[in-house]
């Protein structure tokens, strides 16, 4: 008996406050029309029980307050009910069936029991409340689908209520119409969100939170989301208490995340609620270390089951930058560049400031925090490193060296007006504007010039460098033109025109047609006193693609869009001319204008070294700074490199000021660090090139080879007097070759 009465409670528990995970439960027994009977008859006793019991009660209280009950019809009712509830349920489906057993009996037979006019239409309002409230809720799953549910749920609600309203209304007057309708619309949504266990609910979630403690499972297992799926009003402390326990034990946390999003979709808010509070937690930060952390800490973002605020996802990008510039801070020994670092991270939490003091959200506004705090912690390591930095009284070293220097850093780049100013006499040319070839030696610096070009050229210029050094350049026509479609569109954003870059698919069929159709809405969209500046760097990676058989196809295509479309103007870059190509290139670029890429001059590199940046205070003995220009005759990566050393050994014996010892060891210390560019120049030449240098090198007999030497004046190495341009590159040959 015991073990019977346990089973049937649980089942009717799960009805009514678990009704998916009872539906789950029956399904087994929704197969054929036999199984569902002996499922039903099994619980009918506890329901005729439950049935019999209430109808007694609310018949002896009725007559209690002087009503006359009318006990036989009261019975007939139930009966009828419960009846007609187990029809359903043997033909149709076992859940919406026992729903209906539960609560259509009561009502129905206290409904028919009422002998008084008014009180028998407020009873009939009750039965219908009832019976479509939490019978509708089961059939819909008003936990199994937030939105449908809810919203079914008020439509049916407002339906009804309604149409009884306008019928009461019509059939005995507009008080009797107002007082069924009002009865139906309170009970039935009294019962479709059990609304009369909320109070209850409410305490018990209060509770859960003051018990917390240090037993915060055992704490959230009371908690009503646990053991009850139909709560859909809000209850205190669910969120904070849900965060609690990710933080205390991210996994758990995690798992009880992830079920409240599944099987609890009215309390979706207390995941996320939760989330919200583990992602500022894992963003407060009381050191430096902490914030370059973050990132590390908060990797479980992009799996959530829930997704965070969408202001989260705008600034959470830009949070990270500055985490990025703490840990580059943090790694550097350079105090200039460590300073850089910080600077840069500060700014971005300025930007960061800025976009969150416009938002009006409760969840933006503890990011600002965040962001404030962060701030402090950033100032105060500035005070520290400047006041650190005036002990130390380090020289900032700005120098770059072994890679091209960014747009960010113009203060590193120094002349090169020639260059610019015949790019822009070629592109303001007449109708025609022809191919450009920006030619030299590596390390020349030609990437630099084109980083600058943004900033030198000015706004009605939009260049747009591609590197061909890209593996997507040699997979396919339509892997190359969708590069170049993405460079064209990024470059062309900054000068604030849209147009979205090409994507594999469009290119698939006709790619050359299709990216020509592309090219026609680029120029429309640009303004009509903008051109396009298309710079190919490394070109002559594009041989391989001409070796694959299908370069050829694509030069022609450049070609062609030279010839119709003066607005679009291309121009390549690399250490070899079209005639060393060969007649592929030449060919088809025969009208090319050449513009070599040399050493800077000696008024172009002096304020490079002695004045980069206003806070640079290291000085030259006598003959230190023209040992410096002799040895590196304005090549623009030796030039950067020997300063460069020469500043970390002035710093490593805090002086500051140079003598021709300490250019000598800079020089030194360059060969060590820029072997790559010195090995790059010899297995850059051949064997006839190779042996000329040697010779002159070691002042022996040079080879008589006309074309070779003509090769090697022509690629800086030796001048027309045929002596080593730069003596640091003759000192190396010297040294080890």
């Amino acid at each position: 008996m015991m073990r019977y009465l346990k089973w049937s409670f649980h089942e009717i528990r799960l009805l009514y406050f678990q009704p998916s995970q009872f539906k789950r439960n029956v399904e087994v027994f929704s197969t054929t029309w036999q199984a569902r009977f002996r499922y039903i008859l099994r619980l009918l006793p506890t329901i005729l029980a439950f049935a019999i019991g209430c109808n007694l009660f609310c018949g002896h209280v009725y007559e209690m307050l002087g009503g006359h009950y009318i006990w036989w019809m009261s019975w007939v009712g139930m009966i009828m009910g419960i009846s007609l509830s187990m029809g359903l349920g043997v033909v149709a489906s076992i859940a919406p069936s026992v729903s209906l057993m539960i609560v259509m009996g009561l009502p129905l037979s206290m409904a028919l029991g009422i002998q008084n006019t008014i009180m028998k239409d407020i009873a009939y309002c009750v039965a219908l409340g009832v019976e479509i409230g939490f019978g509708w809720s089961v059939m819909r799953g008003v936990s199994m689908n937030l939105e449908r549910g809810v919203v079914s749920g008020i439509i049916v609600g407002l339906v009804c209520d309604l149409f009884l309203g306008i019928v009461g209304s019509s059939k005995y007057g507009i008080t009797r119409g107002l007082v069924t309708s009002l009865t139906f619309g309170v009970v039935y949504f009294f019962s479709y969100f059990r609304l009369y266990a909320y109070p209850i609910d409410f305490c018990w979630s209060v509770f859960a939170w003051l018990h917390r403690g240090r037993h915060l499972r055992r704490a959230w297992n009371i908690c009503p989301v646990a053991r009850n799926e139909v709560i859909w009003l809000p209850l205190p402390y669910l969120g904070r208490l849900l965060a609690l326990l990710a933080q205390e034990d991210r996994e758990e946390g995690f798992r009880q995340v992830a079920f409240v999003v599944a099987e609890r979709p009215l309390q979706r808010r207390v995941a996320l609620a939760a989330l919200e509070e583990v992602a500022l937690s894992d963003m407060k930060a009381d050191m430096l270390a902490t914030i370059e952390r973050t990132p590390e800490r908060l990797r479980w973002v992009g799996n959530a089951s829930v997704s965070l605020p969408e202001i989260f996802s705008k600034v959470w990008s830009r949070f990270e930058r500055v985490s990025q510039d703490v840990g580059q801070y943090r790694a550097m020994n350079n105090a200039f560049r460590k300073g850089e670092a910080l600077q840069h991270a500060v700014q971005e939490i300025e930007s960061i400031q800025t976009t969150l003091i416009g938002e009006r959200s409760r969840f933006a506004t503890r990011l600002l925090q965040t962001a404030n705090s962060w701030r402090d912690l950033l100032e105060q390591e500035q005070k520290a490193w400047k006041t650190q930095l005036d002990a130390v009284r380090e020289i900032p070293n700005p120098f770059v060296f072994g890679s091209a220097v960014p747009e960010s850093e113009r203060k590193s780049f120094v002349g090169r007006q020639d260059v610019v100013a015949q790019i822009e006499r070629s592109i303001l040319g007449g109708a025609h504007t022809p191919t450009l070839l920006l030619h030299g030696p590596r390390r020349m610096g030609k990437t630099s010039i084109l980083n600058q070009l943004p900033r030198l050229l000015g706004s009605e210029f939009a260049p747009l460098a591609m590197d061909c050094q890209n593996p997507a350049v040699r997979e396919s026509p339509a892997t190359l033109l969708r590069y170049i479609s993405r460079t064209l569109s990024d470059g062309l954003r900054r000068r604030n025109v849209t147009i979205e870059p090409l994507t594999t698919t469009a290119l698939a069929q006709e790619p050359y047609g299709t990216f020509d159709d592309w090219l026609n809405n680029l120029e429309k969209a640009m303004p009509s006193d903008m051109r396009a500046l298309l710079c190919l760097d490394e070109y002559e990676r594009l041989q391989e693609i001409v070796e694959a058989g299908w370069g050829t196809t694509f030069l022609d295509a450049l070609r062609h869009t030279l010839q119709h479309r003066p607005r679009i103007v291309l121009m390549f870059t690399g250490a070899r001319t079209f005639a060393e190509m060969g007649p592929v290139w030449t060919d088809r670029f025969i009208s090319a204008r050449r513009m070599k890429v040399s050493f800077l001059s000696p008024e172009d590199v002096r304020p490079l070294l002695t004045q980069p940046i206003p806070e640079f205070d290291m000085t030259y003995a006598d003959d230190a700074l023209e040992t410096l220009l002799q040895c590196t005759n304005g090549q623009p990566f030796l030039t950067q490199a020997v300063a460069y050393e020469l500043v970390e050994h002035m710093n490593k014996h805090q002086r500051k000021r140079a003598t021709c010892a300490d250019v000598e060891a800079a020089i030194t210390a360059s060969f060590e660090s820029g072997e790559a560019y010195f090995a790059n120049i010899w297995t850059d030449e051949g064997p006839e090139e190779q042996a000329i240098l040697r010779a002159v090198a070691h002042v022996e007999t040079v080879p008589d080879h006309p074309q070779a030497l003509a090769r090697l004046q022509d690629h800086d190495l030796l001048t027309t007097e045929g002596v080593f341009a730069v003596p640091m590159v003759e000192r190396w040959v010297r040294e080890n070759q």
